[in-house]
């Protein structure tokens, strides 16, 4: 049984605590066995819990304890074990009851109301999260909402839901149809080149320049999620070596041209002059080669503009690119 109060009992601390009690002894509370002694000078004994953080000092002939600190857990407690010792099987009785007693009071309050505003906010909270609609039912009633709040709120989400995936359908069309004009565009300004090159080639232009302007506003990449963005969108931007293949004849197949300058076989077709080729690519981008003696004129994946390469060179990062054989 509890001792009122250890001044009226005559029980005293024990001053030294064998250290072997704590490698044998456990836990009062929550049976652990990793106990620790403090050891004092002028101060009895005491043991910790190395788990639940309870201390404790132990009578003199061993019988009883009594708690020095309570830890969080057992707050609940302090007030009438506080200056008490008490058996370990004792105690262990005492906060069991304490605790089932504590669990029923709460129990016996119902829960506060709830508005219909925070109904439908914690629906479409735990909705977002993944849980099931009749799963939220269940569990707003048990906060307080309810069965009708909680029957409105799921028609609501129903609701709320088709009409969200409207919208997301709505803006996937918009993004498809931005990346479409975006790789038509790079398609179309390529070929546009291509032809502007070779006609500048045939009128005795060794070197043709391009202009190093975008040929579109990079903030449309910012209405493009990364999920859905080609591949090329994703990629560093171009960079270029002076350093490439020796003179070279110009390729006859897309075959050739794929195993001269690099990139897949599919992605090489001949341009609109005689003599050079172009790759259009929304795949991977591709490492490219510049044979001595060849021009090329590339897209810059990242700000969209038109720059140019003499070889001998070598063009990481390229999706768009025109070569033409001198």
């Amino acid at each position: 049984m509890l001792v009122e109060d250890n001044r009226k009992a005559d029980l005293t601390p024990r001053d030294e605590i064998p250290d072997i009690w704590a490698t044998r002894g456990r836990c009062p509370v929550c049976a652990t066995e990793t106990l620790k002694i403090v050891h004092l000078q002028g101060t009895p004994d005491y043991l910790v819990c190395t788990h639940c953080e309870l201390s404790f000092e132990v009578e003199t002939h061993g019988g009883t304890i009594r708690i020095k600190h309570f830890p969080e857990q057992l707050e609940f407690a302090e007030g009438d074990l506080r200056y008490r010792w008490v058996e370990p099987s004792v105690l262990r009785k005492f906060l069991e009851n304490r605790r089932a007693l504590l669990q029923e009071k709460a129990s016996l309050i119902p829960p506060a109301a709830l508005s219909d505003e925070e109904v439908w906010d914690r629906m479409l909270g735990l909705y977002r999260l993944g849980n099931q609609p009749k799963t939220i039912q269940f569990m707003l009633i048990q906060v307080g909402a309810t069965r009708e709040q909680a029957e409105s709120a799921f028609v609501r989400l129903k609701q709320w839901s088709e009409k969200d995936a409207q919208n997301k359908n709505k803006r996937l069309w918009l993004v498809l149809g931005i990346t479409i004009a975006l790789v038509v565009s790079l398609m179309t300004a390529v070929v546009v080149i291509s032809s502007r090159i070779s006609s500048q080639l045939q009128a005795g232009k060794k070197n043709p320049p391009v202009a190093n302007q975008s040929i579109l506003p990079v903030q449309m990449l910012k209405v493009i999620p990364d999920s859905v963005k080609p591949e090329f969108l994703k990629s560093p931007p171009a960079r270029v070596e002076k350093a490439g293949p020796e003179k070279s004849r110009c390729p006859l197949l897309s075959e050739e041209a794929a195993s001269l300058f690099g990139g897949k076989a599919e992605g090489w077709k001949q341009g609109s002059q005689l003599g050079s080729w172009q790759m259009m690519s929304t795949d991977v981008p591709a490492t490219i080669r510049i044979p001595k003696g060849m021009y090329s004129a590339f897209i810059d994946n990242t700000t969209f503009e038109f720059k140019s390469a003499d070889g001998p060179a070598t063009i990481y990062n390229v999706n768009f690119i025109v070569i033409t054989c001198y």
